[in-house]
Protein backbone atom coordinates (compact mmCIF):
# COMPACT_ATOMS: atom_id res chain seq x y z
CA UNK A 1 0.00 0.00 0.00
CA UNK A 2 1.46 3.34 -1.06
CA UNK A 3 1.04 5.87 1.75
CA UNK A 4 1.16 9.65 1.80
CA UNK A 5 3.09 10.55 4.94
CA UNK A 6 3.84 13.89 6.57
CA UNK A 7 6.98 13.89 8.74
CA UNK A 8 6.98 16.93 11.03
CA UNK A 9 10.04 18.35 12.82
CA UNK A 10 10.36 21.29 15.20
CA UNK A 11 12.85 23.21 13.07
CA UNK A 12 14.94 23.15 9.91
CA UNK A 13 18.26 23.04 11.84
CA UNK A 14 20.48 19.93 12.10
CA UNK A 15 19.37 18.69 15.53
CA UNK A 16 19.05 14.95 16.15
CA UNK A 17 15.28 14.72 15.72
CA UNK A 18 15.39 16.80 12.54
CA UNK A 19 18.19 14.67 11.05
CA UNK A 20 16.21 11.55 11.98
CA UNK A 21 12.98 12.90 10.47
CA UNK A 22 14.69 13.90 7.23
CA UNK A 23 16.44 10.55 6.81
CA UNK A 24 13.21 8.71 7.64
CA UNK A 25 11.30 10.68 4.99
CA UNK A 26 14.00 9.90 2.41
CA UNK A 27 13.96 6.19 3.26
CA UNK A 28 10.15 6.10 3.04
CA UNK A 29 10.36 7.64 -0.44
CA UNK A 30 12.96 5.04 -1.39
CA UNK A 31 10.45 2.38 -0.29
CA UNK A 32 7.80 3.76 -2.66
CA UNK A 33 5.78 6.00 -0.33
CA UNK A 34 5.05 9.72 -0.72
CA UNK A 35 6.75 11.42 2.22
CA UNK A 36 6.79 15.17 2.85
CA UNK A 37 9.08 16.82 5.41
CA UNK A 38 7.39 19.75 7.21
CA UNK A 39 8.79 22.21 9.75
CA UNK A 40 8.38 25.78 11.03
CA UNK A 41 11.07 27.96 9.45
CA UNK A 42 11.83 31.24 11.23
CA UNK A 43 14.77 32.25 9.08
CA UNK A 44 13.23 31.45 5.73
CA UNK A 45 16.36 29.57 4.68
CA UNK A 46 14.83 26.10 4.53
CA UNK A 47 16.34 22.87 5.81
CA UNK A 48 20.03 22.53 6.60
CA UNK A 49 20.39 20.39 3.47
CA UNK A 50 18.16 19.61 0.50
CA UNK A 51 16.51 16.23 1.19
CA UNK A 52 15.44 13.61 -1.35
CA UNK A 53 11.75 14.14 -0.56
CA UNK A 54 9.07 16.78 -0.79
CA UNK A 55 9.47 19.67 1.64
CA UNK A 56 7.10 22.20 3.16
CA UNK A 57 8.52 25.01 5.29
CA UNK A 58 5.99 26.90 7.42
CA UNK A 59 6.89 30.60 7.85
CA UNK A 60 7.01 31.74 11.48
CA UNK A 61 8.14 35.04 13.03
CA UNK A 62 11.36 35.25 15.02
CA UNK A 63 10.04 35.32 18.61
CA UNK A 64 12.72 35.54 21.30
CA UNK A 65 10.70 34.46 24.37
CA UNK A 66 10.74 30.63 24.39
CA UNK A 67 7.19 29.93 25.70
CA UNK A 68 5.77 32.51 23.26
CA UNK A 69 7.84 31.04 20.43
CA UNK A 70 6.52 27.54 21.16
CA UNK A 71 2.90 28.76 21.11
CA UNK A 72 3.54 30.64 17.86
CA UNK A 73 5.07 27.58 16.19
CA UNK A 74 2.29 25.26 17.38
CA UNK A 75 -0.33 27.61 15.93
CA UNK A 76 1.53 28.09 12.64
CA UNK A 77 1.94 24.36 11.99
CA UNK A 78 -1.66 23.63 13.02
CA UNK A 79 -3.03 26.32 10.71
CA UNK A 80 -0.80 25.24 7.82
CA UNK A 81 -2.07 21.65 8.05
CA UNK A 82 -5.79 22.34 8.50
CA UNK A 83 -6.66 21.52 4.91
CA UNK A 84 -3.90 18.96 4.34
CA UNK A 85 -4.65 15.40 3.26
CA UNK A 86 -2.19 12.73 4.35
CA UNK A 87 -2.72 9.08 5.23
CA UNK A 88 -0.27 9.48 8.13
CA UNK A 89 0.96 12.47 10.13
CA UNK A 90 4.05 11.83 12.24
CA UNK A 91 5.56 14.35 14.69
CA UNK A 92 9.17 14.11 15.84
CA UNK A 93 8.83 16.58 18.74
CA UNK A 94 6.40 18.20 21.21
CA UNK A 95 5.77 21.34 19.13
CA UNK A 96 4.44 19.62 16.04
CA UNK A 97 2.76 16.94 18.17
CA UNK A 98 0.73 19.68 19.87
CA UNK A 99 -0.26 21.10 16.49
CA UNK A 100 -1.53 17.64 15.48
CA UNK A 101 -3.27 17.18 18.84
CA UNK A 102 -5.18 20.41 18.11
CA UNK A 103 -6.26 19.01 14.73
CA UNK A 104 -7.47 15.82 16.42
CA UNK A 105 -9.45 17.97 18.83
CA UNK A 106 -11.00 19.82 15.89
CA UNK A 107 -11.98 16.53 14.25
CA UNK A 108 -9.79 17.21 11.21
CA UNK A 109 -7.59 14.14 11.70
CA UNK A 110 -8.33 10.88 13.46
CA UNK A 111 -4.91 10.40 15.04
CA UNK A 112 -1.18 10.81 14.62
CA UNK A 113 2.19 9.26 15.40
CA UNK A 114 4.92 10.70 17.61
CA UNK A 115 8.56 9.73 18.06
CA UNK A 116 10.04 10.48 21.47
CA UNK A 117 13.79 10.99 21.03
CA UNK A 118 14.18 12.19 24.61
CA UNK A 119 12.29 14.34 27.10
CA UNK A 120 13.55 17.62 28.53
CA UNK A 121 13.04 18.98 32.04
CA UNK A 122 11.22 22.31 31.91
CA UNK A 123 10.80 24.63 34.87
CA UNK A 124 8.21 26.65 32.91
CA UNK A 125 4.83 24.95 33.53
CA UNK A 126 3.51 25.81 30.07
CA UNK A 127 6.45 24.12 28.34
CA UNK A 128 6.15 21.09 30.61
CA UNK A 129 2.43 20.83 29.83
CA UNK A 130 3.08 21.07 26.09
CA UNK A 131 5.64 18.28 26.29
CA UNK A 132 3.26 16.02 28.24
CA UNK A 133 0.29 16.73 25.95
CA UNK A 134 2.30 16.05 22.81
CA UNK A 135 3.14 12.61 24.17
CA UNK A 136 -0.20 11.64 25.69
CA UNK A 137 -2.30 12.74 22.70
CA UNK A 138 -0.39 10.60 20.18
CA UNK A 139 -2.21 7.57 18.82
CA UNK A 140 1.01 5.71 18.02
CA UNK A 141 4.33 6.21 19.78
CA UNK A 142 7.87 5.31 18.73
CA UNK A 143 11.21 5.83 20.40
CA UNK A 144 14.84 5.36 19.43
CA UNK A 145 16.29 3.34 22.30
CA UNK A 146 15.32 0.74 24.89
CA UNK A 147 16.22 3.28 27.60
CA UNK A 148 13.41 5.58 26.51
CA UNK A 149 11.07 2.70 25.70
CA UNK A 150 11.35 1.68 29.37
CA UNK A 151 10.90 5.26 30.62
CA UNK A 152 7.78 5.75 28.53
CA UNK A 153 6.32 2.47 29.77
CA UNK A 154 7.14 2.91 33.47
CA UNK A 155 6.58 6.68 33.87
CA UNK A 156 3.94 7.39 31.22
CA UNK A 157 2.18 4.06 30.80
CA UNK A 158 2.71 4.11 27.03
CA UNK A 159 4.11 1.45 24.71
CA UNK A 160 6.65 2.87 22.26
CA UNK A 161 8.50 0.35 20.08
CA UNK A 162 12.14 1.08 19.30
CA UNK A 163 12.75 2.16 15.70
CA UNK A 164 16.41 3.13 16.20
CA UNK A 165 18.58 5.32 14.00
CA UNK A 166 20.64 4.92 10.88
CA UNK A 167 23.60 6.36 9.01
CA UNK A 168 24.19 6.96 5.31
CA UNK A 169 27.46 5.21 4.32
CA UNK A 170 27.57 7.20 1.09
CA UNK A 171 27.81 10.48 3.01
CA UNK A 172 29.80 9.29 6.02
CA UNK A 173 32.85 7.19 5.13
CA UNK A 174 36.61 7.08 5.81
CA UNK A 175 37.37 8.17 2.24
CA UNK A 176 38.66 11.74 2.18
CA UNK A 177 36.77 14.11 -0.11
CA UNK A 178 37.47 17.50 -1.63
CA UNK A 179 36.14 19.25 1.50
CA UNK A 180 38.83 17.69 3.73
CA UNK A 181 41.75 19.68 2.34
CA UNK A 182 40.28 23.12 3.04
CA UNK A 183 38.27 22.34 6.17
CA UNK A 184 40.80 23.44 8.80
CA UNK A 185 41.56 26.72 7.07
CA UNK A 186 37.85 27.36 6.53
CA UNK A 187 37.14 27.13 10.26
CA UNK A 188 40.41 28.60 11.51
CA UNK A 189 41.63 25.30 12.96
CA UNK A 190 45.37 24.75 13.49
CA UNK A 191 46.94 22.54 10.80
CA UNK A 192 49.36 20.79 13.17
CA UNK A 193 47.17 19.80 16.11
CA UNK A 194 45.14 16.72 17.05
CA UNK A 195 41.53 17.85 16.96
CA UNK A 196 39.26 16.80 19.84
CA UNK A 197 35.78 17.20 18.35
CA UNK A 198 32.54 17.85 20.22
CA UNK A 199 29.25 18.14 18.30
CA UNK A 200 26.08 19.72 19.67
CA UNK A 201 27.24 23.09 20.88
CA UNK A 202 27.71 24.25 24.46
CA UNK A 203 24.85 22.71 26.44
CA UNK A 204 24.37 21.23 29.89
CA UNK A 205 22.89 18.05 28.40
CA UNK A 206 26.00 17.67 26.24
CA UNK A 207 28.22 18.02 29.34
CA UNK A 208 30.43 20.57 27.60
CA UNK A 209 31.89 21.86 30.89
CA UNK A 210 32.88 18.34 31.89
CA UNK A 211 34.57 17.88 28.53
CA UNK A 212 36.41 21.19 28.93
CA UNK A 213 37.75 20.09 32.33
CA UNK A 214 38.96 16.83 30.78
CA UNK A 215 40.51 18.64 27.83
CA UNK A 216 42.39 21.07 30.09
CA UNK A 217 43.87 18.11 31.98
CA UNK A 218 45.00 16.59 28.70
CA UNK A 219 46.29 19.92 27.35
CA UNK A 220 48.55 20.30 30.39
CA UNK A 221 50.34 17.12 29.26
CA UNK A 222 49.93 17.44 25.51
CA UNK A 223 50.25 20.85 23.87
CA UNK A 224 49.51 19.26 20.47
CA UNK A 225 45.72 19.01 21.04
CA UNK A 226 42.94 21.45 20.15
CA UNK A 227 39.28 21.29 21.20
CA UNK A 228 36.65 22.00 18.53
CA UNK A 229 33.02 22.51 19.59
CA UNK A 230 30.74 22.38 16.57
CA UNK A 231 27.00 22.87 16.16
CA UNK A 232 24.64 24.40 18.67
CA UNK A 233 21.59 25.57 16.70
CA UNK A 234 18.84 25.05 19.27
CA UNK A 235 15.32 26.18 20.08
CA UNK A 236 16.21 26.23 23.79
CA UNK A 237 18.16 28.94 25.60
CA UNK A 238 21.60 27.78 26.76
CA UNK A 239 23.01 31.26 27.38
CA UNK A 240 23.64 30.79 31.12
CA UNK A 241 25.51 27.51 30.64
CA UNK A 242 27.46 28.95 27.71
CA UNK A 243 28.49 31.94 29.83
CA UNK A 244 29.78 29.60 32.55
CA UNK A 245 31.75 27.68 29.93
CA UNK A 246 33.34 30.82 28.48
CA UNK A 247 34.19 32.09 31.97
CA UNK A 248 35.93 28.84 32.88
CA UNK A 249 37.77 28.75 29.57
CA UNK A 250 39.01 32.35 30.00
CA UNK A 251 40.17 31.60 33.55
CA UNK A 252 42.17 28.61 32.29
CA UNK A 253 44.30 30.76 30.01
CA UNK A 254 43.80 28.22 27.21
CA UNK A 255 41.32 30.07 25.03
CA UNK A 256 43.71 29.74 22.11
CA UNK A 257 43.38 25.94 22.34
CA UNK A 258 39.58 25.92 21.87
CA UNK A 259 37.49 26.81 18.81
CA UNK A 260 33.71 27.19 18.99
CA UNK A 261 32.55 27.03 15.38
CA UNK A 262 28.79 27.34 15.83
CA UNK A 263 26.65 25.50 13.27
CA UNK A 264 28.72 23.79 10.56
CA UNK A 265 27.45 23.31 7.01
CA UNK A 266 26.08 19.82 6.61
CA UNK A 267 28.33 19.17 3.62
CA UNK A 268 31.37 19.73 5.88
CA UNK A 269 30.37 17.32 8.66
CA UNK A 270 31.91 14.13 7.19
CA UNK A 271 35.20 15.98 6.62
CA UNK A 272 35.10 17.37 10.16
CA UNK A 273 34.69 13.86 11.59
CA UNK A 274 37.60 12.63 9.46
CA UNK A 275 39.86 15.53 10.46
CA UNK A 276 39.21 14.84 14.15
CA UNK A 277 41.43 12.49 16.12
CA UNK A 278 38.42 11.64 18.29
CA UNK A 279 34.76 12.54 18.75
CA UNK A 280 34.23 13.25 22.46
CA UNK A 281 30.55 12.74 23.30
CA UNK A 282 30.22 12.51 27.12
CA UNK A 283 26.53 13.47 27.22
CA UNK A 284 24.56 13.42 30.43
CA UNK A 285 21.32 12.57 28.61
CA UNK A 286 20.61 11.31 25.10
CA UNK A 287 17.82 9.61 23.23
CA UNK A 288 20.21 7.61 21.08
CA UNK A 289 23.37 9.52 20.18
CA UNK A 290 23.51 9.71 16.39
CA UNK A 291 26.77 11.65 16.02
CA UNK A 292 28.97 8.81 17.36
CA UNK A 293 27.58 6.46 14.70
CA UNK A 294 28.32 9.03 12.00
CA UNK A 295 31.87 9.41 13.35
CA UNK A 296 32.37 5.64 13.39
CA UNK A 297 31.25 5.48 9.76
CA UNK A 298 34.11 7.91 9.04
CA UNK A 299 36.59 5.70 10.91
CA UNK A 300 37.00 8.15 13.80
CA UNK A 301 37.44 6.98 17.43
CA UNK A 302 34.54 7.90 19.72
CA UNK A 303 34.17 8.49 23.45
CA UNK A 304 30.70 7.86 24.89
CA UNK A 305 29.19 7.26 28.35
CA UNK A 306 29.36 3.73 29.73
CA UNK A 307 25.57 3.70 30.11
CA UNK A 308 22.35 3.41 28.14
CA UNK A 309 21.49 4.25 25.43
CA UNK A 310 25.08 3.93 24.16
CA UNK A 311 25.67 0.56 25.83
CA UNK A 312 22.54 -0.76 24.07
CA UNK A 313 23.91 -0.46 20.54
CA UNK A 314 27.69 -0.35 21.02
CA UNK A 315 29.78 -3.12 22.51
CA UNK A 316 33.23 -3.50 24.07
CA UNK A 317 35.96 -2.13 21.84
CA UNK A 318 33.52 -0.43 19.47
CA UNK A 319 33.89 2.73 21.58
CA UNK A 320 36.03 4.31 24.27
CA UNK A 321 33.96 4.65 27.43
CA UNK A 322 33.68 7.31 30.13
CA UNK A 323 31.62 8.33 33.16
CA UNK A 324 30.14 11.75 32.26
CA UNK A 325 30.27 13.27 35.77
CA UNK A 326 33.94 12.27 36.16
CA UNK A 327 36.22 14.39 33.93
CA UNK A 328 39.18 12.16 34.85
CA UNK A 329 37.55 9.27 32.98
CA UNK A 330 36.95 11.50 29.96
CA UNK A 331 40.60 12.62 30.05
CA UNK A 332 41.77 9.01 30.25
CA UNK A 333 39.60 8.09 27.26
CA UNK A 334 41.05 11.04 25.33
CA UNK A 335 44.55 9.74 26.02
CA UNK A 336 43.53 6.30 24.78
CA UNK A 337 42.06 7.81 21.61
CA UNK A 338 45.37 9.55 20.86
CA UNK A 339 47.47 6.45 21.53
CA UNK A 340 49.35 4.83 18.61
CA UNK A 341 47.11 2.49 16.65
CA UNK A 342 43.79 3.87 17.89
CA UNK A 343 42.94 5.59 14.61
CA UNK A 344 43.89 2.52 12.58
CA UNK A 345 41.75 0.29 14.82
CA UNK A 346 38.69 2.49 14.54
CA UNK A 347 39.34 2.99 10.84
CA UNK A 348 38.89 -0.78 10.49
CA UNK A 349 36.00 -1.45 12.88
CA UNK A 350 34.10 1.86 12.73
CA UNK A 351 32.56 1.55 9.26
CA UNK A 352 31.63 -2.09 9.98
CA UNK A 353 29.84 -1.07 13.19
CA UNK A 354 28.06 1.78 11.39
CA UNK A 355 26.70 -0.60 8.78
CA UNK A 356 24.46 -2.12 11.46
CA UNK A 357 22.45 1.11 11.43
CA UNK A 358 20.34 1.36 8.28
CA UNK A 359 17.74 4.03 7.56
CA UNK A 360 15.75 1.68 5.34
CA UNK A 361 15.40 -0.68 8.30
CA UNK A 362 14.29 2.24 10.47
CA UNK A 363 11.62 3.16 7.91
CA UNK A 364 10.36 -0.43 7.67
CA UNK A 365 9.82 -0.56 11.45
CA UNK A 366 7.30 2.29 11.17
CA UNK A 367 5.02 0.69 8.59
CA UNK A 368 2.75 -1.48 10.83
CA UNK A 369 1.77 1.57 12.92
CA UNK A 370 1.41 3.70 9.79
CA UNK A 371 -1.04 1.18 8.35
CA UNK A 372 -3.08 1.29 11.56
CA UNK A 373 -3.22 5.08 11.37
CA UNK A 374 -4.18 5.03 7.69
CA UNK A 375 -7.08 2.68 8.52
CA UNK A 376 -8.59 4.97 11.16
CA UNK A 377 -12.00 6.35 10.16
CA UNK A 378 -11.88 10.03 9.30
CA UNK A 379 -14.45 11.85 11.38
CA UNK A 380 -15.89 15.23 12.24
CA UNK A 381 -14.91 18.09 10.00
CA UNK A 382 -13.13 15.84 7.53
CA UNK A 383 -16.25 13.78 6.94
CA UNK A 384 -18.34 16.91 6.51
CA UNK A 385 -15.86 18.40 4.04
CA UNK A 386 -15.72 15.13 2.11
CA UNK A 387 -19.49 15.04 1.88
CA UNK A 388 -19.54 18.51 0.29
CA UNK A 389 -16.63 17.85 -2.05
Amino acid sequence: MRLSIAILTHSTNPRGGVVHGMALAEALCDAGHDATLIAPDAGGEGFFRAPRCAVRCVPVPDVRDLPARVECHVAAVRDALRGARYDVLHAQDPITANALADLVGEGRIAGFARTVHHLDRFSHPGLADRQARGLRAATELFTVSALWENILRSEWGRAAPVVGNGVDPQRFSPEAGVRDRALRACHGLPPDRHLILSVGGIERRKNTLGLLDAFLRLRAMRPDVHLVIAGGASLLDHAEYRAAFMERLAASGRSDAVTVTGPVADIDMPALYRQASVLAYPSRSEGFGLCPIEALACGTPIIVPDAAPFSEHLRGEEALWCVPHRPDTIAHALQDALSPGSRARFGAIGPAVARRFCWHGVAARHIPAYLRLAALPRSGVLQEESAHA
